[in-house]
């Protein structure tokens, strides 16, 4: 899949400029109204898609898939999550379908995809900046990145910084420095497309890793929930635990290294 670069940023810019308003006015309602008190933003927008819809998190060996939303006879949706992918990118997934997942009302299709490229459809950027703006808050970005701490830093190191503080991907920092004002063109224009090994720009600095590593955790917990509470007969609940637990090792082969046909 094609990978964002510098030259679809006016396109992107000029979008994040005209859904601003409502994004911003999106995010402060989910944290006012239905992100678990006292949880971070991570595992607290996790806690609200498990106990709300299906939360279903397992490994793929397609690093350009981040995960999927797909609807059942329900209200509530099965929203999975690639642990194959870096942690910060299955963050930022999380926060793009937690968008879709809380404005459920609109028309959502029957099976939602995220893809690690730009998507220009209008739902789809909107879910995007969401995410950016949930992830990357605006003061709290805007401190960490001005703080005195980090003021004889570079500004690769001060950017480096910032992807392990927020736990966030290396080019939506970029973008949400710029919309700013604490980079210039010239900055986003230099950094944007270049080619960085991030582990060993990370060890250099003393930093821990494990944002630019896989979780690959697996997590069927909803379904298995969903059984327990909801009790079919004897030979149905049968029937069910066997397709659940055929899931389960299908998926964990995938994480081992078997390639999806």
């Amino acid at each position: 899949m094609p990978e964002l670069t510098f030259s679809d940023l006016s396109k992107v810019l000029e979008e994040n400029r005209e859904i601003g308003s409502e994004i911003r006015m999106t995010v402060n309602y989910y944290l006012q109204n239905y992100h678990p008190k006292g949880w971070n933003l991570i595992d607290g927008a996790k806690k609200y898609i498990d106990q709300n819809h299906y939360l279903i998190e397992a490994p793929i060996q397609d690093l350009a898939f981040g995960g999927f939303i797909r609807t059942t006879n329900t209200e509530r949706m099965i929203c999975y999550i690639n642990t194959a992918q870096p942690r910060m990118y299955q963050n930022f997934v999380v926060f793009h379908e937690l968008y879709h997942l809380i404005n459920r009302f609109k028309k959502i299709e029957k099976m939602h995809l995220v893809q690690a490229e730009m998507d220009n459809r209008n739902e789809e950027r909107k879910a995007d900046y969401f995410a950016s703006l949930l992830l990357l808050d605006e003061h709290a970005l805007r401190s960490f990145f001005t703080g005195p701490e980090n003021k004889r830093e570079t500004l690769f190191t001060k950017i480096l910084l910032s992807m392990h503080a927020f736990k966030a991907p290396y080019k939506a920092i970029l973008i949400r420095l710029y919309e700013l004002s604490l980079i210039s063109i010239e900055d986003l224009e230099e950094l944007f497309d270049k080619k960085i090994d991030f582990v060993e720009a990370f060890r250099k600095l003393g930093l821990d890793t494990s944002i630019l590593e896989s979780s690959g955790v697996v997590n069927f917990r909803s379904l298995e929930n969903l059984m327990d509470y909801h009790t079919l007969p004897e030979v149905a609940q049968t029937s069910n635990r066997e397709i659940l637990e055929e899931v389960q090792r299908f998926f964990s082969g995938i994480g081992k290294g078997k390639r999806l046909e």
